[in-house]
Parts: structure tokens; C-alpha cells; sequence
């Protein structure tokens, strides 16, 4: 099994190795912050400094940062367990790269981390980082559904198999007293 990816990011960050990488020449934003499971969200990645810094062509990974397995974001809004790029090959003097995440899931609060690496890299090696991942949050609240409603039919025949019940019992009870006595 791959290294999680969750371990990665925190044994980096312990390091004092990982505190001396450099930013990574690509930041990105995720907005809204907040959203609800379902809903649409738009990331755009930019390069930090045009034509300064990384001469090279970057292969750029979204993942979740906290989780217990890696989880990679594809360009198509999906996850992948495997490390799949955001965006191929992009050079530092880039356009920024805006992409709609379609449907945000699942629900939590998320730390995404854009990993950039020389391309055809694989980003779980932290060998091959050459800077640090930069890190956003994004909060996904559960999508309230409609079937939480309750059935009041189905209470109120209940509520009179219930009552009906315990008559029966009473009923039972009362005439063995006055059978009794």
C-alpha cells in the first residue's frame, strides 16, 4: 500500500527539512470557503512570482491533506486514491488555471494541499518536492434532505396500534380482577 499522504504532509511539517523548502512558485484559492455538500466550487491556481523562480515546467497535485488515504482531486471534480495531476505540465509563467469543482463532497472540514513537483514526478516521494505544499481550507456542511421529514400517516397509526394495545391489556387486566374477586 502507497504511503498515506496524510503522513507525509505531517512528518514534513515536523521537519525541520520541510521548514526549509521554499514556497511553491504556484499559490490557489478555493472559493466559496463554505459550501454545501453538492454544490459547485471554483479553484484557481496561479503562478506566485511571473518569470521569476521555477524555470521548469511543474506537474501541480490537489489533495486532501487530513485524511487517512490519499486522495488526489482530478481535473474533472473526482477523486482518485492514486496521484493524478490538477494540471500537467504547467509552466511558471502560466495563465492561472481556473477549473469548477462541480459537486464538492464529502462533507467535513478539508485541508487541500497543491503539491507542485517537476513533472512525470511522483508527488507521494518527498524526495522530489522542491518546495512546500501550499495549504486552504474548505468547508463542506452535510446536504439536508427533504426525507427527514417524518410521516405522519404512518406516526399516527402507530400512535392508535399503540393505544389499542395497551386497551387490550387494560381490558385483559380488568376483567381477571373482576373474575377474581
Amino acid at each position: 500500500m502507497r504511503i498515506l499522504l496524510a503522513a507525509v504532509l505531517a512528518a514534513l511539517a515536523a521537519s525541520p527539512a520541510f521548514a526549509a523548502l521554499p514556497a511553491a512558485p504556484f499559490d490557489f484559492t478555493m472559493s466559496p470557503a463554505a459550501v454545501t455538500e453538492g454544490a459547485p466550487v471554483t479553484i484557481r491556481i496561479a503562478p506566485v512570482r511571473a518569470g521569476a523562480g521555477a524555470p521548469q515546467a511543474h506537474d501541480l497535485y490537489l489533495a486532501l491533506a487530513r485524511s487517512e488515504e490519499a486522495a488526489f482531486l482530478t481535473e474533472g471534480g473526482a477523486w482518485s486514491p492514486r496521484p493524478v495531476p490538477f494540471a500537467r505540465a504547467v509552466p511558471p509563467d502560466a495563465a492561472p488555471i481556473v477549473r469548477q469543482w462541480p459537486r464538492a463532497w464529502p462533507p467535513g472540514e478539508h485541508a487541500f494541499a497543491l503539491i507542485a513537483v517537476p513533472v512525470s514526478t511522483d508527488p507521494l516521494a518527498r524526495t522530489a518536492w522542491r518546495y512546500r505544499p501550499a495549504i486552504r481550507w474548505l468547508e463542506v456542511t452535510p446536504r439536508v434532505s427533504d426525507k427527514g421529514i417524518p410521516d405522519y400517516t404512518a406516526l399516527v397509526t402507530l400512535a392508535l396500534a399503540t393505544a389499542g394495545a395497551n386497551a387490550a391489556v387494560w381490558w385483559t387486566l380488568l376483567q381477571r380482577r373482576r373474575g377474581a374477586s
